[in-house]
């Protein structure tokens, strides 16, 4: 099985179905025809909704076996945290809780990332967990389109949550360990402005999706 060098199974998200709602939530911001660039794409859950609505999207991923399964979207092999396409876009997505990674440079770089892309009239969609749920998680199996998922291993010490998700589908088992750190309103408005960016609005009651936009000098 094709692990993802983030610790994703690429299998997995081969199943999962296509993000729709999100993608007709992001498709209202834009202008008809608007282009979007996704980060940390995958394998097109967002990106491939958005190009059928109309969009020219360009995909960015790391693992070569999740950017096969664009079939309408722009496949771009990079990592996200150094690409520089060269291009603006009405809006540049950051989805997959990137943003809670719990390694700061990593979630600086990101955002650098969003605004060397975003067009000074576009904006940024960026996932998080919701705020506060980095404290207050605790075990749980939940299962979703036929997926098991077990959070186990909690461990928490300062402001980082360590924990494993473990992925049960179709026969196979994979866990996938991780580190995050809540993002609250303040923390991702500090985030970033040092990135050039603003917090705008979140986008749903949970605040799982927040707007950012260019901030201008």
């Amino acid at each position: 099985m094709t692990i993802a060098p983030d610790g994703s199974p690429v299998a997995l998200y081969r199943r999962l179905p296509p993000r729709t709602g999100d993608a007709e939530l992001v498709h209202g911001l834009l202008p008809p025809g608007g282009r979007v660039l996704d980060l940390g794409c995958g394998t097109g859950r967002l990106a491939e909704p958005l190009a059928r609505l109309g969009h020219p999207v360009t995909g960015v991923d790391n693992e070569p076996d999740m950017l096969a399964e664009l079939r309408l979207a722009r496949p771009v092999p990079a990592d996200l945290a150094t690409v520089d396409l060269g291009e603006r876009f009405h809006a540049v997505l950051l989805m997959s809780h990137l943003v809670n990674t719990a390694d700061p440079t990593f979630v600086a770089a990101a955002l650098r990332t969003v605004r060397r892309h975003v067009r000074d009239d576009g904006f940024a969609v960026v996932e998080r967990h919701a705020p506060g749920w980095v404290a207050t998680c605790a075990p749980s199996v939940v299962e979703v389109d036929g997926v098991r998922y077990t959070l186990t291993d909690l461990d928490r010490r300062d402001d980082v949550l360590t924990a494993t998700v473990r992925y049960e589908f179709d026969g196979q088992r994979v866990d996938h360990p991780f580190s995050v750190r809540d993002v609250t309103d303040e923390r991702l408005t500090a985030l970033a402005a040092t990135a050039g960016l603003r917090f705008d609005s979140t986008l749903d009651d949970s605040g799982r999706l927040a707007l950012l936009r260019p901030r201008m000098s």
